[in-house]
């Protein structure tokens, strides 16, 4: 109905669905961190990168059109519907004119609304179709073959332009590309027995967010002919009673003969049936189908996948078409702030490359205060819920300040990290992990010591459990979900070494000087949950804490977390608003954080930061330390990623070695 119509567009998300993205949700776990998180995204196919379309491929359109069509999935022929129904496309093959009256009635839509330049075409059979409106965008002469008695018409299609409206080049190029579908149609509109012509000329057709007014200019274009519409029903109901239509909205589960997947080279029919879990005769309905979509279209296999559903011999099909994505790829972008500087951040991923299910992820930023990630992940099962990787990752910071060995002053913190992890995926969102590793971190003084110390370096074992849930939409500016993070950890010191300019000492259990070697364990939980009363509103809630135990008297620095910044600057880094990134160090913390983010703007965002804290700082007595900060951040989503410009206040109840007073910025996506 129109009603029903009316709800569904007002419904929906037309920026994700006129996109061939997806909310990160249903994104697999090892594909978050690159999902939407560089500037480029380029394939690699026999050692060549193949630049993308730019073109939307219907991803999303197609699985929304499959959703709402799904009660007529078993009926070939459009004839057979309670209202028989066509719909044109044109032929970039033949340049001719497609009447669809049968197949799959998704795809069929799919063609006839496949605008050029904008949607991919589509192939059915041996055309390659696009919208029919460039050649009919008015089927009267269609519909009146069809059978129909009366043909009441409504055009809301081009109209041309004057010569003062073809001024600019795509005001001619849109006038030469719809005056043949124009002329068409003041040949089609001398059929109708009634035309109707909303006012909608200053709305444009890409756009689709407008539905209440679009709505509300129908209503008013069609009033005036009330009386003509109740004169018809009446006349209609004295030749004969109406017959009541068949109602096939009440198909809502199917069981299916056979499943068959096509398109498929690089993956195998056995892997992507193990990823849709659904069998032959086993009902299914119209969620679980999308949501099986969506967990394949998640797993970054495919540049598109998409289901349809033909009667064939008494037999209902299912068919999963596959478009596969390249198991290489190259992402890059750049990325500044004013804690690690400008770089370059560049990635790759490798599928299959060293044994089928494995999974390839390098990670680098390159620039003064580096990231280095090497991540290398063998599937174990058929459905790739569990996992063993290798990881090795290395990076460089500077900190802001940090007493070493009793002298205070700025210092460069760098670490390594080797090991190995055993993982369990459970659904798209949630990680559970298990890892050892070989650890190394060193700290080097930004001043001159008076002991002439030039490096101090711990080597170390550690044995860590983590759980992580991720369900956010985005990752910049998200709307709503959750990051969850907990983790358990067991280190154990091995050795320590002192570089002075004159000497380079080791350090071991059996002669340990004044190193700490007895073990450590530490426990840190963070969630952060984001939520929006509407689209333009969002507030976020984070709650985080840390605790480290260790026999030792006091906690060894190679041990401490640093608390500061608007985001987590690196592994060990806890965000603080009020403070430069990794200025605090700490053994203990709990804190909270409360924002609000207004889009005030289209991209435009004004956030609103607070936080308060309780932390045992590393180094200090037993007392405990109050802090806080509040700020207020102007950010922009651009090209090159999230731009964040902002100003914050610092609380403590001590002196600080920096103004409490503080500007930050960053550029660029995440790291």
């Amino acid at each position: 109905s129109a009603d029903s119509l009316h709800k569904i567009l007002k419904g929906m998300d037309w920026d994700l669905s006129l996109s061939n993205n997806i909310e990160e949700n249903k994104v697999i776990f090892p594909e978050k961190e690159h999902f939407n998180n560089s500037i480029f995204s380029l394939p690699l196919t026999s050692r060549k990168v193949r630049l993308p379309s730019g073109m939307i491929n219907g991803q999303q359109i197609e699985n929304m059109l499959s959703y709402y069509t799904w009660p007529a999935a078993g009926i070939n022929d459009f004839t057979r519907f309670p209202i028989p129904f066509m719909c044109l496309a044109a032929d970039l093959l033949t340049g001719r004119l497609v009447e669809l009256h049968s197949g799959y009635l998704s795809d069929a839509m799919r063609a006839s609304s496949a605008v050029p330049t904008i949607f991919t075409p589509i192939k059915l059979d041996s055309a390659l179709l696009i919208d029919g409106g460039v050649l009919r965008n008015f089927a009267a002469e269609e519909a009146r073959s069809m059978g129909a008695d009366i043909i009441i018409g409504s055009y809301t299609g081009f109209q041309t332009y004057s010569e003062d409206e073809l001024q600019s080049v795509p005001g001619i190029i849109k006038q030469i590309a719809f005056q043949r579908s124009h002329e068409d149609y003041m040949i089609q509109k001398k059929i109708t027995d009634l035309l109707i012509e909303p006012k909608v000329r200053e709305f444009s057709s890409a756009v689709f967010t407008n539905v209440d007014t679009l709505v509300a200019r129908g209503y008013k274009a069609a009033t005036p002919h009330s009386e003509y519409f109740r004169r018809l029903a009446d006349s209609l109901n004295m030749i004969s009673p109406q017959k009541p239509i068949y109602n096939i909205l009440d198909n809502q589960l199917f069981a299916f003969d056979r499943i068959e997947i096509t398109g498929n080279k690089l993956y195998t029919d056995y892997q992507i049936l193990g990823v849709l879990g659904i069998s032959p005769g086993e009902k299914i309905d119209k969620n679980l189908i999308r949501e099986k979509i969506d967990l394949l279209y998640g797993k970054t296999w495919f540049e598109k996948v998409k289901y349809r559903i033909t009667s064939r011999n008494d037999s209902l099909i299912l068919f999963i078409d596959c478009i596969e994505q390249p198991k290489s790829m190259l992402y890059g972008g750049v990325f500044y702030d004013n804690n690690i500087r400008a770089g370059i951040i560049f990635r790759a991923t490798f599928k299959d490359l060293i044994s089928q299910r494995s999974f390839i992820d390098f990670d680098s930023f390159i620039g003064q205060f580096y990231r280095f990630k090497l991540s290398v992940l063998q599937y174990i099962d058929r459905n790739q819920k569990f996992g063993l990787s290798a990881v090795f990752h290395t990076d460089y910071t500077r900190l802001p300040i940090l007493e070493i060995r009793n002298e205070m002053g700025a210092a460069y913190f760098r670490s390594g990290y080797a090991g190995v992890a055993f993982s369990k995926y459970i659904g798209l969102n949630h990680l559970m992990n298990v890892s050892f590793g070989l650890e190394n971190s060193s700290f080097t003084p930004d001043f001159i010591p008076a002991d002439q110390l030039r490096k101090i370096s711990y080597r170390y074992m550690s044995g860590n459990y983590s759980y992580k849930i991720n369900t956010i939409d985005t990752k910049s500016f998200p709307n709503k979900g959750v990051l969850f993070q907990i983790s358990v950890n067991a280190a154990r010191l091995l050795s320590g070494r002192i570089q002075t300019d004159n000497s380079r000492n080791t350090y071991t259990p059996s002669f340990p000087h004044d190193f700490l070697f007895k073990s450590t364990y530490s426990v840190a939980g963070d969630i952060k949950r984001y939520f929006s009363p509407n689209r333009k509103l969002t507030f976020v809630a984070d709650c985080n804490a840390l605790l480290i135990h260790t026999k030792d008297s006091t906690t060894s620095p190679h041990n401490y977390y640093f608390a500061g910044g608007q985001e987590s600057a690196f592994n060990r880094s806890i965000p603080l608003t009020g403070f430069h990134p990794g200025e605090i160090p700490v053994d203990r913390y709990a804190g909270i954080r409360l924002n609000a983010d207004l889009e005030f703007h289209e991209d435009l965002h004004i956030s609103l930061l607070t936080n308060f804290a309780l932390a045992h700082e590393a180094g200090q007595d037993k007392s405990l330390s109050i802090l806080g900060g509040y700020g207020l951040e102007i950010g922009y989503m651009s090209i090159i990623g999230p731009v964040r410009i902002g100003l914050m206040q610092g609380i403590s109840k001590y002196n600080r070695y920096f103004s409490s007073f503080k500007g930050f910025i960053s550029i660029g996506f995440g790291l």
